[in-house]
């Protein structure tokens, strides 16, 4: 399976660092590779609780008996460096080095020499080869190392990754230095993502202006929720304001007045926003108001029914009029002089409202 058709695991658990540029596949049409490699190695701790398939390896018989009586590939190829570095053995083409010469191979090498560095073949030149092959490749297709990301990076110099600039928000090496469009989307991130806690911090101690509770700290989570009024600056938990707009008004009392408008100050406000953080300017406070907004234009209205039913709300409903095959309803304003000199919005006249009117003696 190519790496290009194989699902990324970290994007499956939305864990990926490399974005567009990931070389595993970040469509969820294609499958995914869910085998447990430890537990091929036998060396899985997490058991039955392992959320990857633990699946045997599997060999073919050939191959296993192929392999004992022929030497390995690598041996019979030519040598990777012609001049080896002194003290180590080269290894000639069609020549299969014996167990003394790996015998002495070992006994000759240094003490401080990296495990990497005594392959058969191989030593450190030759990696700084391979690792500069691949950095003088376009820098803005190397994807980001996700150890240094994460905080410390084992490989330090000889790692083949890009190591991130310091993000100054959330304090970690994941800014590209050439990919300057990631930059910048990653840094507004942060910065909406700090601004959040600090809002969050700050409306820890907003009490209700009904209850007098700390909205944050009711019992339950769908009581943690602010009821913000829109022409009206009190704080209220959502549960006392719909309470109160809910409740039926008294006798010769106009609804306007004594539902909708706020128990403090009695300013007329004709929604409620639900949120879980308190504004501290007018600023924040819009950009509440349109976030709440955009969200419920992405809701199909229950009462439009896709151009089956009406909704008694009209342009001022906050939900998404589309019919079904994808059209958004056009809605046409009449506008009427009122008696008062101001204009106002004419309603849709249906039979029915003067079907319930009649008196029938």
């Amino acid at each position: 399976m190519s790496k290009q058709r194989t699902l990324c695991k970290f994007f499956v658990h939305g864990a990926c660092l490399k974005g567009d540029h990931c070389e595993f596949s970040h469509d969820w049409k294609d499958p995914q590779n869910n085998v447990c490699t430890f537990y091929q190695k036998g060396i899985c701790a997490y058991g039955s609780r392992c959320r990857y398939e633990h699946v045997k390896a599997s060999r073919t018989p050939s191959s296993s008996s192929s392999s004992s009586a022929n030497p390995p590939e690598f041996l019979l190829s030519e040598p990777i460096l012609s001049a080896p570095s002194s003290g180590a053995p080269s290894v000639l083409e069609g020549h299969v080095p014996s167990t003394t010469a790996d015998l002495s191979f070992s006994s000759r090498s240094s003490a401080n020499e990296p495990a990497w560095g005594k392959i058969v073949g191989l030593d450190v030149e030759s990696q700084d080869i391979s690792i500069g092959q691949k950095r003088s490749l376009n820098p803005a297709d190397q994807p980001i190392c996700s150890f240094a990301a994460a905080g410390h990076c084992p490989r330090g110099e000889m790692c083949p990754h890009i190591h991130g600039d310091l993000c100054p928000t959330c304090g970690k090496h994941c800014l590209h230095p050439f990919r300057p469009q990631e930059r910048e989307d990653h840094y507004q991130s942060c910065v909406r993502r700090q601004n959040h806690l600090e809002a969050l911090k700050c409306s820890q101690e907003i009490e209700c202006s009904v209850c007098l509770e700390r909205v944050l700290s009711k019992p339950t989570a769908a009581e943690r929720k602010f009821g913000i009024l829109s022409e009206c600056d009190h704080p209220f938990c959502i549960g006392c304001i719909r309470n109160w707009r809910s409740s039926s008004p008294a006798s010769g009392m106009d609804m306007n007045s004594a539902l909708r408008s706020c128990p403090i100050c009695r300013k007329l406000s004709y929604f409620v926003i639900p949120s879980v953080i308190w504004y501290s300017s007018k600023e924040e406070k819009q950009e509440i108001v349109e976030s709440y907004k955009t969200k419920l234009r992405s809701i199909d209205c229950k009462h439009f029914d896709f151009g089956n039913g009406s909704c008694p709300f009209g342009t001022s409903c906050f939900y998404k009029h589309a019919y079904r095959d994808g059209r958004l309803e056009e809605v046409t304003l009449r506008h009427l002089g009122a008696e008062d000199g101001q204009t106002v919005i004419a309603k849709n006249i249906r039979l029915s409202d003067f079907l319930s009117n009649l008196q029938i003696r």
